[in-house]
């Protein structure tokens, strides 16, 4: 893993990100909704598998996994989700705020969707936290927008093995090893079309039951 303290990654992943969304927009509408069905579908046994009752999740934007279809099947059981909602000023804060069938929803300065009035959820509370993201590689390095709002929110929690954190995305984006900044926080494991991948000594490792 090659690790970076300074500023001298920034060019090089603002490259990969441009790259990497564009391989993410061209995938078809057809091959973008059998994406979407499969991930959710192993979503779903890893959500049942972990025995998760709170979910942080987050409103797909730039051609992300659209997964609202299965937390939606969530929330009329006995799961508790809750969303991301960007502070109004300029601080990059982020914080968690429940989400219900019922919320009202409004877009933020990104155009994302937020619930609007609803209670805050501690992180430290939460059993599962799936992330977006841009890109990762075979360690659970997790190259998101460049924004840093997960890794800032997550800064009190680095060490910590809950909310298990889970990568969405598709297989097109896993990429080669990422310069790590210190500030970095890493994903547990990601989701893709082809199953649940944890990451143990630089390797994947499946864990996800097969349709």
């Amino acid at each position: 893993m090659r690790q970076n303290t300074g500023q001298t990654s920034d060019h090089s992943k603002r490259i990969l990100r441009r790259e990497l969304r564009a391989k993410r927009s061209q995938l078809s509408k057809r091959q973008r909704s059998g994406h979407d069905r499969a991930i959710g579908q192993h979503l779903g046994h890893l959500i049942k598998s972990c025995g998760a009752r709170s979910i942080a999740c987050f409103w797909p934007f730039d051609g992300e996994p659209d997964i609202t279809p299965v937390l939606r099947q969530l929330m009329t059981g006995d799961c508790e989700l809750s969303l991301p909602v960007i502070s109004a000023d300029d601080n990059h804060g982020m914080h968690f705020h429940s989400w219900r069938l019922d919320t009202v929803m409004e877009k933020n300065r990104y155009g994302i969707f937020e619930p609007v009035k609803t209670a805050s959820t501690l992180l430290s509370s939460i059993d599962m936290l799936l992330m977006p993201l841009v890109g990762y590689d075979r360690c659970g390095n997790r190259l998101g927008m460049g924004a840093g709002y997960y890794d800032r929110c997550l800064e009190s929690l680095r060490e910590s093995l809950t909310p298990l954190r889970v990568g969405i995305a598709y297989s097109l984006q896993e990429t080669g090893p990422l310069i790590e900044n210190k500030w970095d926080i890493p994903i547990h494991g990601v989701v893709n079309e082809h199953g649940w991948f944890t990451f143990v000594g630089g390797e994947p490792t499946t864990t996800s039951e097969e349709n």
